[in-house]
């Protein structure tokens, strides 16, 4: 499996033309790079969102603007890890105001499907499959564009997380005591 590039990956974002689908399955990402944010947000400061979108939610907001349909679906067990409420409260609500459908699948409060992948990818117009690696403590090393990925695999995986999950939103307001206070 060839190691892409950081320009390949986002030429593969730039050149999608109808879906981009990702599944999440870690409950702790990048905790190095991200370590200043997360714990600027611990501490009760604001989301820096507030003022300037990042370039992933401009690009989600232009790809779903040209009716590409960018979505994920995120299977942890809850409650949330300190990340994964910092990643819903200061990622997915402002990327779902872009467009993204952000999907949870909590499984301490749905069973794990059986049969599940425990790994994260990315799968372009349902055609390209990049697999995302990363340390035992959730730090990113690098993606993997598979060469010739079972489509259909890949595809029910997706279709088996969403069958399972919710929108983020319901989640969010069902779990007032996750909001940061």
């Amino acid at each position: 499996m060839p190691v892409l590039e950081a320009g390949d990956l986002a030429a593969l974002f730039r050149n999608v033309a109808s879906s981009v689908f990702r599944l999440e399955t870690l409950p702790v990402y990048n905790p190095v790079s991200e370590a200043d944010r997360l714990r600027s947000y611990l501490a009760g400061e604001p989301c820096p969102k507030d003022r300037e979108p990042t370039p992933y939610m401009r690009r989600v907001a232009d790809q779903t603007g040209r009716g590409i349909d960018c979505w994920r679906v995120h299977v942890f067990t809850g409650p949330p890890t300190d990340y994964l409420r910092y990643e819903m409260e200061w990622g997915y609500a402002y990327n779902a105001r872009c467009g993204e459908r952000i999907l949870l699948l909590d499984t301490a409060e749905q069973p794990r499907p059986e049969g599940l992948l425990d790994q994260d990818f990315w799968l372009f117009d349902d055609t390209h499959v990049v697999v995302m690696n990363y340390r035992d403590d959730g730090e990113f090393r690098h993606p993997e564009l598979l060469a010739a990925p079972d489509l259909a695999h890949y595809r029910a995986q997706r279709d088996l997380a969403a069958a399972n999950a919710v929108l983020f939103n319901e989640y969010w307001e069902a779990h007032p005591e996750y909001h940061r206070n």
